[in-house]
């Protein structure tokens, strides 16, 4: 049986590993442009932050407000170089969540909005495709939408949680792409958070 409060209210923190999958294809007017963007084998790591709640003991809710930022790398073959992108989030995931004993599982929606980027991947998609195109414009949406689910332990008014998190939106409605280009990068994003009950 679980046990202690109904109702919690916390602040978390910790890391983001991340790592671009991506199937390198680039689509521009009909034209597939093959190996010019490829996935980097690098882990990029960055950094989340905020506060949670959780309602209920065995059985909970726990809602979050996140800030935190992500990111990746991509290949460039034609100039052998890789080029990073990073962008920070408002994330707030709504997790059902399952206790037994000192130790939690957890899955649920994760809603972002893009508070920022700083990517070289607009610039990137445009030289590799001048030679098909002039200008592009940019465009860029704010709201993006994934889930999360991992598990944790909770001790002595410690949460430590590990969770995958996996895109229900495309990546490229979070970053800046030249319109009229289909790429789909993906996140292979793992996240750890240590948090602390303050109520």
């Amino acid at each position: 049986m679980a046990t202690g409060n109904f109702f919690r209210i916390g602040i978390k923190g910790g890391v983001n590993l991340a790592r671009l999958e991506t199937d390198g294809l680039v689509t521009l007017n009909g034209a597939v442009i093959k190996d010019q963007l490829l996935a980097s084998l690098d882990t990029k790591q960055s950094y989340v932050g905020g506060i949670y709640a959780r309602l209920g003991r065995k059985i909970f809710i726990e809602p979050e407000v996140l800030i935190s930022t992500k990111g990746g790398s991509i290949y460039v073959p034609g100039l052998s170089q890789t080029k990073q992108f990073t962008f920070t989030n408002i994330d707030v995931p709504v997790l059902l969540g399952f206790r037994w004993k000192i130790f939690h599982v957890m899955a649920g929606p994760v809603a972002s909005y893009t508070l920022k980027t700083d990517t070289e991947l607009n610039d990137l998609i445009n030289l590799v495709t001048t030679k098909y195109t002039g200008t592009v414009a940019e465009i860029a949406t704010k709201t993006s939408f994934s889930y999360q689910a991992g598990g944790g332990i909770d001790l002595l008014g410690f949460t430590l949680d590990v969770r995958y998190e996996g895109n229900l939106s495309q990546l490229t409605n979070t970053l800046p792409i030249p319109a009229g280009i289909t790429f789909s990068p993906k996140l292979n994003l793992y996240q750890v958070t240590l948090g602390y009950k303050i109520f």
